[in-house]
Parts: structure tokens; sequence; C-alpha cells
């Protein structure tokens, strides 16, 4: 069995982000890893998400889903409007928490998906309509 983790890997030429849980890590561990390695990424609000839980044994509570919107507004400060996240994940708690997290994510734009292709093809099309209709 694999040890509990968080993993970020950035793209800087898509400007996405993917995190992904494994094992039965802690929501305050989930929570200091992300911020930790995102802190360090010059202008990471421009980036869209990608947060894979499909490994993920654990449960994130509410409020640690709290902490880390606040924590994360406080540190973008409003200028993630208008980003991406895609949640990838078949919990039905996680779906049925989806409202939750997407309240305290305010500035962003978040939706659950079964598929990493799936998330990562809503993120594309979403961009593509972002750009129409900042052309009109």
């Amino acid at each position: 069995m694999s040890r509990s983790r968080i993993t970020i890997t950035f793209d800087e030429t898509s400007r996405i982000f993917v995190a992904r849980y494994f094992g039965e890590i802690e929501g305050d561990d989930i929570n200091d890893g992300m911020m930790g390695q995102l802190l360090k990424v010059d202008e990471i609000w421009t980036y869209d998400c990608i947060i894979d839980m499909r490994r993920y044994d654990g449960t994130v509570l509410v409020g640690e889903i709290e902490d880390l919107g606040k924590r994360w507004a406080l540190f973008a400060n409003g200028r993630d409007r208008g980003c991406f996240t895609a949640i990838i994940s078949d919990d039905s708690l996680v779906r049925a928490r989806l409202p939750v997290t997407q309240s305290l994510f305010p500035t962003r734009t978040t939706e659950l998906f079964n598929s990493f292709d799936e998330g990562l093809d809503w993120i594309k099309v979403q961009r593509g309509y972002l750009q129409k209709a900042l052309a009109v």
C-alpha cells in the first residue's frame, strides 16, 4: 500500500494545476500541503485547477473545506475570478457537498466529474466560452 499524500503538478503552459489525493490523508494535511505548494507559484490564482480524488480513501470535513476556502480567499483576494475547478470523484458525499464547496469558492466555477478527462475537457470548453464572450 502506498503512503497517504497529496501531490500537485503545475502546467505553466496551459495554466492548470492538478492536485491528487492518495490514501487517507487528513483534511488539515491536505490544506497545509496544498497552500504550502500554491504559495510558491507566481500568479497561481490565474490557474484553473483539477482536484483528483479517485485514489482518496478519507473524508474531508466541511470545516476543513471552509478552512481551505478562507485561506484561499485571503491569498487570492478575488484575483481568481472566472477560473475553473474540476473535482474528480465518484464519492456520493463529495457530490452531496458540492454546493457547499461551490459557495466557499465563490470566485471560481466548480463542477464534479467521474473521470479526469471529463474534467479537463470541461475546463477547455469553459475557456473557449470565456474567450468567445471576451471577443464580443
